[in-house]
């Protein structure tokens, strides 16, 4: 399939968590999937007694109880409305647009800078700044630029030496009328006894009083003189221009080397103390969101998705890549991308920085552009990638030696498909693998390369996903608007469960590792996920404005109980890939509660100039197992890793300060945060939980 893992990644799904309870009944049956329990035509389930693979019995999740369910508002953006309008205190020359560098703080060297006057002759001892330009982030107090000072610098200077100047003339003024006044005693005593005359008296008494002027001039030279330098101060304090919010610089109005007056605008600065967050929410639902509009104590829950780039990636494909897959290889997984330009590329992201490792992906070629690919989990034998061509043609490779990737493919069945191979996936053990062209799904023993059987003709359209579960059974996704679980035998395949009137535009669906849950279409904004073993639908994440649609793919990551964690801890992650208009050019990354109930988005991947995901697959590894990752590949060609975000859902309150009922349909709601914690970022996602028994 084009989506190739997009309905499967090629991870291992062996092993289930068997939980305890009672299958939980569809939380809203109007909105449950039509059902059928058998299907029309085609082997009877019971026919199919040789099954293809020892199956694993799907762990019952104890379901999650709710007297009733929130107003969920999803994809809402958060958005910053505090300034600071950053202005000149003074005339002068900007020298610098700098700040000093923090303790621990880590700077580009190409980003270090000098002050032109600093005092210090050796460079080395020179107190290093940090080159500030739009977008760099400051704090409360930070300088931000520096102004010409030296005439304020002189002037400090000068008062400073007077300063000093006076306080030793003082003291030496408090000394000689110390002594002045021991010796008038003496004067006055002898004048008393006959023993000096009295003129002799009136002069020591003089000597006293111009000691004590002398010390009185001094204390008030000081007094001023310290007046003159705190003035100064102050005067060269405005020759630091400061941050007095934290947030980000968004705009600057002069540069190094221009003069400014005082008052002028130099910079503007988006404080992000506070944060408001927008959001839609259908109109019915206005009169229980109005009862928090500005209630002293009432709040909502704010649940982020902070948006990231990603952290490694390359652009080797000349046309859109169609189908991506990630190799189980124990040193390090190898991401295998395949695209409309015939190539097949085999890059090694090398997390963990280990050396001589190639740093240019290895092209496995091909005669015709590829449609999709798969790669065997940890449990197979062989490291095998498989890819599918637009000539219907299915290729293996061996890629086990990762010093030494194939030139040519190892195996070509003669047995393929006679139109373009949309989708394939590999069974839990890795001995098997299915692929789907048109309306066609074949099975395939992969240690021969030898077609099983074709399924029955079930599906009326294209077939775009193909999933195994542990269950020994496969999910076909269609475009007739289906969903069938096949049950797999050595011989044949028959339906075991049909679930159709899908609503949505997805390709390629994806059923969870443990084979507890499939995603389903529900609308272009809503998924529901379905226990495939009843039909019934468990749980849903939905990005409820028109604008938040779904397009090409939903997945499950490599989701597994860890050691001393319950199902309740460790929800599912599942993937989805924007279409267009606000989530053009994103990954949308989801937690998913296994016991059922609302998903909330947690985390989302933003692509270079948001171009359209294509393509997507998680690492076969969870976090308990190795370092996950997810891989998109895009329609120019690029492929793009990003890391999910890990550990517990947090959650926020928030104050619903505005509520806009203009539209007929949708109700827009704001509410107002802190963010000194949070610390979302301008226009990142988040959803807004208003409770309804609150």
């Amino acid at each position: 399939m084009r989506w190739l893992t997009r309905a499967l990644a090629p991870v291992a799904l062996v092993g289930a968590v068997v939980g305890c309870g009672k299958k939980p009944p569809a939380p809203n049956e109007k909105d449950a999937p039509n059902v059928q329990l058998a299907p029309s035509v085609g082997p009877d389930p019971k026919d199919v007694t040789s099954l293809l693979y020892t199956p694993v019995a799907a762990p019952v999740y104890p379901p999650v109880i709710s007297r009733s369910q929130p107003i969920v508002i999803s994809n809402a953006l958060a958005q910053f409305e505090e300034r600071q309008i950053v202005s000149a205190e003074v005339d002068g020359l900007i020298e610098m647009v700098a700040t000093y560098i923090k303790p621990g703080e880590t700077v580009d060297p190409d980003r270090i800078v000098y002050h032109p006057r600093d005092p210090e002759p050796d460079k080395a001892k020179r107190t290093k700044l940090k080159r500030l330009s739009d977008g760099d982030t400051v704090e409360y107090g930070d300088v931000l630029m520096f102004i010409d000072n030296q005439q304020i610098t002189t002037r400090m200077q000068g008062a400073d030496t007077i300063k000093k100047a006076a306080e030793t003339a003082r003291l030496y003024a408090a000394e000689g009328a110390v002594a002045s006044e021991k010796q008038y005693k003496v004067v006055e005593e002898s004048w008393k006894k006959g023993g000096a005359a009295y003129n002799e008296v009136l002069s020591a008494q003089l000597t006293l009083a111009r000691f004590r002027e002398n010390e009185a001039n001094a204390l008030q030279t000081i007094a001023k003189s310290t007046a003159d330098l705190a003035d100064a101060k102050v005067q060269a304090e405005k020759h630091y221009i400061r941050s007095r919010v934290n947030g980000f610089i968004r705009s600057m109005d002069r540069r190094a080397g221009q003069f400014v007056k005082a008052g002028e605008k130099v910079m503007e600065i988006e404080a992000t103390d506070r944060v408001r967050i927008e959001g839609q929410t259908p109109v019915e639902n206005v009169d229980v969101i109005r009862a928090f509009l500005n209630h002293p104590t009432k709040r909502v829950i704010v649940e982020p998705a902070v948006p990231s780039a990603p952290i490694a990636e390359h652009n080797g494909h000349r046309k859109e890549v169609t189908g991506i897959a990630v190799t189980a290889h124990p040193d390090g997984p190898l991401v295998v991308s395949v695209g409309a330009d015939g190539n097949v590329l085999v890059w090694d992201p090398n997390l963990g920085k280990k050396p001589n490792r190639p740093t240019v992906p290895h092209n496995l070629t091909h005669p015709v552009a590829v449609r999709s690919v798969a790669a065997t989990p940890p449990t197979a034998k062989t490291m095998t990638v498989i890819t599918g061509g637009t000539d219907g043609k299915i290729r293996l490779w061996d890629v086990s030696n990762r010093e030494k990737l194939p030139n040519t493919w190892k195996t070509e069945p003669e047995d393929g498909h006679t139109s373009a191979v949309q989708a394939v996936a590999v069974s839990p053990d890795g001995r098997f693998f299915a692929t789907a062209a048109g309306r066609d799904v074949f099975v395939w023993d992969l240690a021969t390369a030898k077609k099983l059987y074709a399924l029955a003709g079930e599906h009326r359209d294209n077939v775009g996903g193909v999933t195994f579960t542990p269950q020994n059974t496969l999910v076909t996704s269609s475009k007739d608007g289906t969903l069938k679980v096949w049950k797999l035998g050595t011989d044949k395949a028959a339906v075991l469960r049909n679930i159709d009137h899908r609503a949505g535009a997805v390709e390629a669906l994806g059923a969870s590792r443990d084979g507890a849950r499939v995603l389903f279409d529900q609308g272009k904004t809503r998924f529901d996920l379905v226990d495939p073993a009843t039909g019934q639908t468990t749980g849903q994440i939905e990005n409820v404005s028109s604008a938040g649609t779904f397009a090409a793919l939903a997945l499950f990551g490599p989701d597994d109980l860890g050691p001393g964690t319950t199902p309740e801890s460790e929800p599912y992650g599942i993937a989805t890939i924007g279409g267009d208009g606000d989530l053009k050019g994103t990954l949308q990354y989801w937690h998913a509660p296994r016991g059922g109930g609302r998903g909330a988005e947690v985390g989302r991947l933003v692509t270079p100039g948001r171009t359209p995901v294509t393509a997507a697959a998680f690492s076969p590894f969870s976090r308990f197992r190795g370092e996950p990752f997810v891989v998109v590949g895009t329609a120019t060609g690029g492929v793009y890793l990003w890391k999910p975000p890990t550990g517990d859902r947090k959650a926020h309150t928030a104050r619903v300060v505005h509520i806009d009922v203009t539209d007929t349909r949708y109700v827009t709601v704001r509410v107002e945060m802190d963010n000194t914690q949070l610390k979302l970022l301008d226009h990142s996602a988040a959803t807004i939980i208003v409770p309804t028994n609150p």
